[in-house]
């Protein structure tokens, strides 16, 4: 009778324990969220209460992230591995799909249109060094919150650099660095950064529709408004997915990993080329992030140094093959006057001026919305430009 109660006591515990350990993975693992962002959520949802509402708005939940991103000194949005940061903005995306298809068969039959919030532009800074124009940015930025969120690639100290350090005041910039790894030019890793700002986006906030890689030389030559609507009037992303100049560079970079190492998943006539500085729907980013048959491919070693470039070839090859017909060209100018050692021009304090951004502006052909790059030097001649720039008259 003892051993039998001890054995039923030890099932009891046994079982009381795994009911535990199964709450405390559907509390922190169960469609991503960690403490830390139940905590926010909380944080904003008793805020919101106190004032009379009952359900955070996606935006109110954004501030009260970033107060207390503010109040504990935190620079980067979370610590998650890049697969795990993945899986979780797939899992999210599935989610959002399946909700979306509910809400909108539910309003079908009540019939009245379901509630549609405003769709934002992600703006992906991959950096190198910091910022140094980003006071142009909040120029270009102010006003228009809800319609934009920031992702930023790179090295966070340089916001503590700014003198924006806990409990300052930091701009649209502050906590919103995405954990970054170290990047190298033409190297795979660059490209995994790229993953990286894309699967953050997607999982952090359902409305980003846009998704706009920009560097730290990098200027919009558009008013704000001027680019949300020119993004979304357009059916296509605005990406380069080109079969590159008739030639050997094009043999010669899809060989660098080896004679056949892209076979059989990306054969030559797949092959795409394109600037890496793209503005792509949401679509095209879920794409990328889901992909396992070209990215295996694109992150293999190159055998020679700087040779295989996938930064202007992988995400063009995925949109250019799963959905050609929406490659309508990147919205980013470069100027290649002068250039040196297969880097564009660099645009001085003396050269940023009105002429330069009018005749960017000037070219129909391809409605540029970006240009680069500008030296940090040119910062304060850009600053005196920005009426002009960001003049929706």
């Amino acid at each position: 009778m003892s051993a039998g109660w001890t054995v039923s006591g030890w099932r009891v515990v046994l079982a009381v324990t795994t009911v535990a350990l199964f709450a405390c993975w559907l509390l922190v693992d169960w469609r991503g969220p960690t403490f830390q962002v139940q905590a926010w959520l909380s944080a904003s949802t008793r805020a919101l209460r106190g004032q009379g509402q009952e359900r955070a708005t996606p935006w109110q939940c954004h501030l009260a992230a970033q107060r207390t991103f503010q109040q504990r000194g935190a620079l980067t949005l979370h610590g998650w591995s890049d697969d795990e940061l993945i899986v979780r903005a797939l899992r999210a995306e599935d989610a959002n799909a399946s909700r979306n298809a509910t809400e909108e068969e539910e309003a079908s039959l009540r019939c009245r249109p379901a509630v549609v919030e405003e769709r934002k532009i992600a703006f992906l800074f991959l950096t190198a060094a910091g910022l140094p124009l980003a006071p142009v940015w909040e120029k270009f930025f102010d006003g228009n919150r809800e319609l934009y969120n920031v992702y930023v690639h790179g090295n966070p100290d340089w916001l503590r650099d700014r003198g924006l350090g806990e409990g300052n005041s930091a701009g649209v910039f502050w906590g919103r660095v995405v954990p970054s790894g170290t990047t190298h030019r033409a190297e795979p890793d660059i490209v995994q950064a790229e993953r990286r700002l894309l699967a953050n986006a997607l999982y952090d906030d359902p409305m980003n529709e846009w998704f706009a890689l920009v560097s730290e030389s990098c200027i919009p030559v558009r008013s704000f408004r001027h680019i949300y609507r020119a993004l979304n009037s357009t059916a296509g992303s605005r990406i380069d997915c080109g079969y590159g100049a008739p030639g050997t560079m094009m043999r010669s970079r899809y060989t660098a990993r080896g004679e056949y190492a892209m076979l059989p998943e990306v054969p030559f006539e797949d092959f795409r080329l394109g600037s890496q500085w793209f503005s792509i729907r949401r679509r095209h980013a879920v794409m990328v992030i889901r992909d396992t048959k070209y990215w295996p491919k694109f992150r293999l070693p190159c055998l020679r140094h700087g040779a295989c470039a996938p930064d202007e070839h992988y995400v063009q090859t995925v949109v250019g093959n799963l959905d050609a017909t929406a490659c309508l060209g990147t919205a980013t100018f470069v100027s290649w006057n002068g250039s040196r050692g297969g880097h564009p021009q660099s645009f001085d304090p003396d050269e940023s001026t009105a002429h330069l951004i009018e005749a960017v502006q000037a070219q129909q052909k391809r409605r540029f919305l970006f240009a680069r790059k500008f030296r940090p030097a040119a910062l304060g001649a850009l600053l005196a430009l920005t009426d002009r720039l960001f003049d929706d008259s």
